[in-house]
């Protein structure tokens, strides 16, 4: 039945066993109650957000969240760019991500689009000063950074001066990122890529590739030989 209850609301599908009601309780049922608040408040609508305690949002209006989208404690949500933020059905952010459009009354920044069933674990920070599209079913880990905006020099080659160069971040479907990844601006990570803990990608990778490093380069395709994606 909760669990039933659960797919109606959330779209999420569970096997609840008798021992999980504590955690469900803990981990589900009260950031439910605060998807839903929040979620009438701001929106005057809802379709199954999970919101944990202490969410900080910036322009909130201009959050887009399909059924059983979730946000973890303690996240900071800066929804004031241009084309604000899209998390897809499903879509998982964990606890103490920070999500930044702008600094100030600089440049508004681009957006954030995540595809369906896309998991971005603890302590993530992302910076959408360039647009950031993340496809559907990728599996990020904790302390994943991205950041969609890099610092140019000036006349004077000085770098603190804000000139800033924003070419955006592209991570394909059913990617699988290991924790702590670094991906810097003008980066297009292919399809089906798997990226090692601890990488720093600073250039695009082809899809269906195995990268680790610093800077992450690409050790072997992920592909049978001869075979093709699709």
């Amino acid at each position: 039945m909760i669990a039933a209850l659960i797919q109606k609301l959330t779209g999420r599908s569970y096997t609840i066993r008798s021992g999980d009601i504590g955690y469900l309780l803990a981990k589900g049922a009260w950031p439910m109650l605060r998807g839903l608040l929040w979620s009438w408040l701001r929106l005057r609508r809802s379709n199954g957000l999970l919101l944990g305690p202490h969410v900080s949002f910036v322009m909130g209006r201009r959050l887009r969240a399909g059924r059983g989208a979730s946000i973890g404690g303690f996240s900071y949500v800066d929804c004031s760019a241009e084309h604000g933020v899209v998390l897809a059905d499903r879509v998982t952010i964990r606890e103490r991500a920070w999500i930044q459009g702008r600094s100030g009354l600089n440049q508004p920044a681009e957006g954030l689009w995540i595809g369906k069933g896309s998991y971005i674990g603890p302590n993530a920070v992302l910076g959408i000063g360039g647009p950031i599209r993340i496809g559907t079913d990728v599996q990020i880990g904790a302390g994943f950074t991205a950041s969609a905006e890099s610092h140019v020099g000036d006349a004077n080659g000085s770098y603190v001066t804000g000139h800033v160069s924003r070419r955006g971040i592209r991570i394909g479907d059913r990617c699988w990122i290991g924790n702590n990844v670094s991906v810097l601006d003008g980066v297009e990570i292919g399809e089906g890529c798997v990226i090692g803990a601890g990488s720093v990608v600073t250039r695009s990778l082809p899809p269906f590739s195995l990268a680790l490093g610093v800077p992450a380069a690409v050790r072997r395709s992920l592909l049978p030989s001869g075979g093709q994606g699709g």
